[in-house]
C-alpha cells in the first residue's frame, strides 16, 4: 500500500509539473493539442503567406478545408488556453492581459509561447535610400544597447506573467496526514493475526477429529474380527 501510494504521487506530480516539451513550431504541428487562432481579420489570410511545410500543417490543422476552422475571441481563446492542451495565435499584449486577469499563479507556470511570424522589434519608417539612414542606424543601435527601448517595451507592453509560485500546488504531507492509512494498517493486521489463529485452530480440530474417526474405525474393526 505504501508503494503505491509513493507510486500514484510520482504520477500526479508529473502531470501536475509544467511541461517544455514544445519549443518550437516543429513541436507544436507534431503535437496532439488543439490548434487556433484568434478572430480576426489578419489572421485568416497572414497565414496563406508563409509555404513552409510546418507552417503550412499549422494553418491546416487551424482552418482545415473540410470543416469548421478553429477561430475563437480572446476570452474564449484564453479560457481554453487555462483549460490545457490548446495553442492560440494571437497579438501576445492582449492575451497576457487577459491571462492576468483570469489565470490563477499556479496555472501561469503552464504557459509556453512559440513565435510564429518571426517578429522583430520596429523602429521607424525610412523612405528608401534616405541620406540619413545610417544616421538613424547607429542611433537606433545606441538606443537598444542602453536599454532605452527594453524600458520602453516593459512600460508600454504586457509582459509574459511570471510564475511567482511554481510549488504552490503541491502540499506536504506528514505523518498525521496518514493517520488513517496507518490505522487502516494496523486494523489489518490486527484481523489478519486474528484469521491466522482461527485457521490454526480450525486446522489442529480438524486433524484431532480425523484422529478420531481413525481410532474409533480401527476399534470398531478389531472388535469385529
Amino acid at each position: 500500500m505504501a508503494l503505491y501510494a509513493a507510486y500514484s504521487a510520482n504520477i500526479v506530480v508529473l502531470l501536475q509539473a509544467p511541461s517544455n516539451s514544445v519549443r518550437s513550431l516543429a513541436h507544436l504541428a507534431a503535437s496532439k493539442i488543439t490548434l487556433a487562432a484568434n478572430d480576426v481579420d489578419y489572421n485568416h489570410f497572414v497565414f496563406k503567406l508563409y509555404k513552409e511545410p510546418v507552417r503550412v500543417t499549422i494553418y491546416k490543422r487551424i482552418d482545415p478545408e473540410k470543416g469548421k476552422g478553429q477561430f475563437y475571441d480572446i476570452n474564449d481563446g484564453v479560457e481554453r488556453i487555462r483549460k490545457g492542451l490548446f495553442a492560440f495565435h494571437s497579438i501576445v499584449e492582449p492575451i497576457y492581459r487577459r491571462i492576468e486577469e483570469t489565470f490563477l499563479e499556479i496555472e501561469k507556470c503552464d504557459l509556453e509561447e512559440v513565435d510564429f511570424v518571426n517578429g522583430f522589434d520596429p523602429f521607424i519608417p525610412v523612405k528608401k535610400n534616405s541620406p540619413y539612414l545610417d544616421l538613424l542606424r547607429v542611433s537606433f543601435k545606441q538606443i537598444r544597447e542602453s536599454g532605452i527601448q527594453s524600458a520602453l517595451v516593459k512600460r508600454l507592453q504586457v509582459q509574459k506573467p511570471r510564475c511567482s509560485n511554481k510549488a504552490a500546488s503541491f502540499s506536504s504531507v506528514g505523518v498525521l496526514d496518514l493517520k488513517p492509512v496507518l490505522l487502516f494498517m494496523l486494523y489489518g493486521t490486527a484481523l489478519s493475526l486474528l484469521i491466522l489463529l482461527v485457521e490454526v485452530f480450525y486446522y489442529r480440530l480438524y486433524i484431532r477429529r480425523r484422529t478420531y474417526k481413525l481410532l474409533t474405525k480401527k476399534q470398531m474393526h478389531h472388535k469385529g474380527l
